[in-house]
């Protein structure tokens, strides 16, 4: 991989997607996906329309991208609990705590970005991106083992996995289900995950 900066034209092209994608998901939080239009994005952008064009061919595009620029969020908010909290368990139930809260903070539609986020990934793309996905709940898991509080009774990747389901029933949960309680849903789930990686009294 080549270690050469980027040109300015290169910054510059990185920096207006960055614009539009940040616009894209204010509005989608704040009157959702349908009713934002492309010229909305433009506009809270401040960005030509066929600049738009340029970075994404259709609005649904911006989906897409915000699926895939999750993952770096999911990581640094999975290092952040990793940080703060001196336990798995700890750890579990502040990441899903983090999660949840920075996704319903972005506006009164949130629920309806979450759904339609969750919904984006290409299927060509998605064994690769599942795959990402779970290496960085694994590094959770290794943690666990390396603190002592994570049960070795199954193979760290299947309990990766465990948490990476937990998740996604949690965000499909709350996409679906009209008065779903994502804050109270998080805790509830987290205690489940946690419980299910707890070292078990016969392993100590």
């Amino acid at each position: 991989m080549s270690s050469q900066p980027l040109s300015r034209g290169d910054r510059r092209k990185q920096e207006t997607r960055a614009r539009i994608l940040e616009a894209a998901v204010e509005l989608f939080g704040e009157v959702g996906f349908d009713a934002t239009k492309v010229a909305d994005v433009c506009e809270r952008a401040d960005v030509a329309r066929q600049t738009f064009f340029n970075h994404f061919p259709a609005k649904t595009d911006l989906l897409t991208a915000l699926y895939r620029e999750g993952f770096g969020f999911v990581s640094s908010t999975l290092d952040s609990a990793c940080e703060r909290g001196a336990t798995t368990r700890e750890r579990v139930a502040l990441f899903f705590h983090d999660l949840v809260t920075a996704a319903a903070e972005v506006g009164p539609s949130s629920r309806e970005m979450v759904f339609k986020i969750l919904h984006a990934n290409p299927e060509p793309d998605h064994a690769a991106e599942t795959q990402r996905l779970t290496g960085i709940f694994l590094a959770l898991v290794q943690r666990g083992l390396a603190l002592g509080d994570v049960t070795r009774r199954h193979a760290p990747e299947v309990l990766a996995e465990l948490v990476q389901g937990s998740l996604a029933a949690l965000f499909t949960d709350w996409g679906v289900r009209e008065g779903f309680d994502p804050v109270r849903g998080a805790a509830d789930l987290a205690a489940l995950v946690a419980d299910a990686l707890e070292v078990r009294p016969d392993e100590r």
